[in-house]
């Protein structure tokens, strides 16, 4: 299977629906978060090898988007972070 890699490295397009994803995975793995950490890297790691797809091109561009402060993007990485430290924050 292959990915689009326009949509992948090209930004967020729906941020709203971007941001329901990450919260789903958030609500999901609260509960023991050193676990889920690598557990999610190892997935992370697993899907790239699948789809043929550099990791750390990935995270690059994910940094990117991350530090574009004119974005919608910057609200949705602020709320996802904020839910982060809220759900996860008081069990460490």
């Amino acid at each position: 299977m292959k990915v689009d890699r326009d949509k992948l490295f090209g930004g967020i397009a729906d941020p709203a629906r971007f941001r329901q994803h990450a919260y789903a995975v958030i609500d999901r793995t609260q509960d023991h978060p050193e676990l889920s950490l690598q557990a999610i890297g190892l997935t992370l790691y697993a899907m790239c090898d699948a789809l043929d797809v550099d990791i750390r091109e990935l995270l690059t561009a994910v940094e990117r988007i991350k530090n574009e402060q004119d974005g919608p993007f910057v609200y949705v990485f602020r709320a996802i972070e904020e839910y982060t430290r809220n759900e996860i924050g008081p069990k460490l």
